[in-house]
């Protein structure tokens, strides 16, 4: 898997079925391997996957939903759209606004915010790195408030979401599991 021009990875339209799947390994408070690679941080590089550099921009919500749209339409996961689009702008606004400091803000290298899907035996697993340590904070947005409403979301439209760090790496990976459609 390669990056294109817009340092997008393309998924794999299907698993392989002689190839063993891996277990998830993103669990609340397990961290991911130190690397630079989302896909080895992770251990999807067995799974379906597809990611993208999302710019820190006006527009970064909109890139989000399409990309997300697109792989949705490559899995043929229609069922799930919605919902998958939904989790991954929620998860790139959090990021954009809260999980870059002004220096990472400067420094593109080191700043990047990525999204990333992949396909595993039950779930979509949504995954967004930032370069902040700063945990995610669930609380109840303000009944006529318009911000604060992100994670709530998240968790009410996804089975299982969570949020782990690297002691070896900066950043955090915010992540959400949607559960596929019954076959």
């Amino acid at each position: 898997m390669t990056p294109g021009h817009d340092e997008t990875f393309l998924p794999d339209i299907a698993p392989c079925a002689h190839e063993p799947r891996r277990q998830p390994s993103l669990f609340l408070g397990q961290p991911p391997a130190s690397t630079e690679n989302l896909a080895v941080r992770t251990a999807l590089g067995s799974t379906p996957f597809t990611a993208r550099r999302i710019p820190a921009t006006t527009n970064c919500c909109y890139i989000a939903r399409q990309f997300t749209r697109q792989a949705m339409l490559r899995w043929s996961l229609a069922d799930i759209s919605d919902d998958a689009v939904q989790i991954a702008s929620e998860l790139v606004a959090n990021a954009v606004r809260h999980g870059r400091s002004r220096a990472s803000a400067r420094d593109s290298t080191q700043g990047a915010v990525w999204l990333g899907l992949a396909l595993r035996p039950q779930t979509l697993l949504c995954i967004v790195r930032d370069p902040s340590r700063r945990r995610p904070v669930l609380a109840p947005p303000p009944p006529l408030g318009e911000r604060h409403r992100g994670l709530p979301i998240v968790k009410a439209l996804s089975s299982t979401w969570g949020w782990t760090t690297d002691g070896q790496a900066p950043g955090k990976t915010v992540w959400a599991r949607v559960a596929l459609p019954a076959a």
